[in-house]
């Protein structure tokens, strides 16, 4: 997109991924103020050029797009920028990137109050502060803000599907109210039934209730969808792998390896440890320690370290993450698996235990997720599946 004054030009191009070629390309023009007509105006002419049928919502959509303050449309694609700017090389985003795009959002909708997108943008930078993968931030603090911002992403427009799959999100991972967040969920994909995350995140929600049928069939099409993803290819392999189907899933990784370096490396560790393939499981794992020393593959070193015998390197691990934690947040569902690869259930559970006080964000896979395999006969931990009122 070129922009010069208040005009802006957008050349579109539909490129196939295999074999690679380009489909089809046009060029448009319009005013900044008239930037969401002109991007419906794109999807529409996209969606007949490739003979995709949209749903009577989409076409609503289409039509009822209304003017946006074109500073705030310029903060809203900023912060888009900002927070997907590492996608093409990792699957996880970091704290100062959310929160500058957070900060972005935010200017977005103190300029245009009633512009959904930018809330549903800033929920889904929330939730994402406050995921043990990359966040930096007690999911108690962070969730609130944002179901705040996706109900209100909701209320200013009903019929954006990304408004309704954040707040399916916050639903699910604050108030494990399964049955509504699945109605979310659906609501967002009947909206916006090609939005490839919503795909994504709706088939790690069934795999936490254990329908990996259903699971593996909503991530295999978000792949489809967008294929470039890497974040969702690795979401395919974690599903894959909580379905109990190692094989399959270290033959997914080994692919995402053979394609992206590295970035199949912490996969490959724990589906290694869940077939007790420890030597193969340590090196994957410290490959990836080496690349980016998190405290998830840390944790996750560490908890290979103790079931291969290693109890010493194990400990050091375990050290070195309770002192970075005294300076920077660190879930303590994190040091769970660690406790677990030394034996010391009992610590173990008390962390859990504290995760769920937290409402951490991994408490929803405290039924499917093998690391915590070890700890299910505990009565402490039977006791917390109960309260997280899983569906029968």
């Amino acid at each position: 997109m070129e922009r010069s004054g208040d005009r802006v030009r957008v050349t579109v191009r539909l490129n196939q991924v295999s074999p690679e070629t380009q489909l089809w390309a046009n060029e448009y023009n319009g005013g900044v103020r008239d930037l969401l007509r002109l991007e419906d105006e794109i999807a529409r002419a996209v969606a007949d050029e490739i003979q995709v049928k949209l749903t009577p919502q989409e076409r609503a959509r289409l039509a009822g797009s209304r003017p946006v303050d074109p500073e705030a449309q310029d903060d809203y694609f900023h912060a888009l920028h900002v927070r997907n700017k590492r996608a093409v090389t990792t699957t996880h985003y970091s704290e100062q990137d959310l929160l500058e795009a957070i900060s972005y959002f935010r200017q977005a909708t103190e300029k245009d109050p009633k512009y959904g997108p930018a809330y549903a943008g800033m929920a889904d930078a929330y939730i994402e502060l406050g995921n043990p993968w990359s966040g930096s931030r007690p999911a108690k603090e962070t969730l609130p803000l944002a179901k705040a911002a996706a109900t209100r992403a909701a209320e200013v427009d009903p019929l954006l599907g990304e408004a309704h799959f954040v707040l399916a999100e916050t639903i699910e991972l604050d108030d494990w109210n399964w049955s509504e967040a699945e109605r979310q969920y659906k609501l967002a994909l009947e909206l916006s039934p090609n939005y490839a995350p919503a795909h994504e995140q709706y088939g790690r929600f069934l795999q936490s209730l254990g329908r990996n049928d259903e699971a593996m069939k909503q991530v295999a099409y978000a792949a489809e969808l967008n294929p470039m993803d890497l974040r969702i290819r690795a979401v395919v392999g974690l599903v894959t792998l909580a379905s109990r189907q190692y094989d399959s899933a270290i033959s997914h990784f080994k692919e995402l390896n053979a394609s992206y370096p590295g970035l199949g490396d912490f996969g490959l560790g724990w589906c290694y440890r869940e077939k007790k393939m420890y030597p193969e499981a340590i090196a994957a794992l410290e490959r990836e320690v080496h690349r980016r020393r998190d405290p998830v593959p840390l944790a996750n070193l560490a908890s290979v370290y103790g079931l291969a015998g290693r109890k010493r390197e194990a400990v050091k691990l375990i050290d070195e993450l309770k002192e970075r934690s005294r300076e920077h947040y660190i879930s303590d569902a994190v040091f769970v698996e660690a406790y677990i690869g030394l034996g010391e259930k009992d610590e173990a559970m008390a962390r859990l235990e504290r995760a769920f006080e937290e409402h951490d964000q991994w408490m929803v896979d405290i039924k499917s997720y093998p690391g915590w395999d070890a700890l299910r006969s505990e009565p402490r931990f039977q006791a917390l599946v109960r309260r997280m009122n899983f569906p029968q």
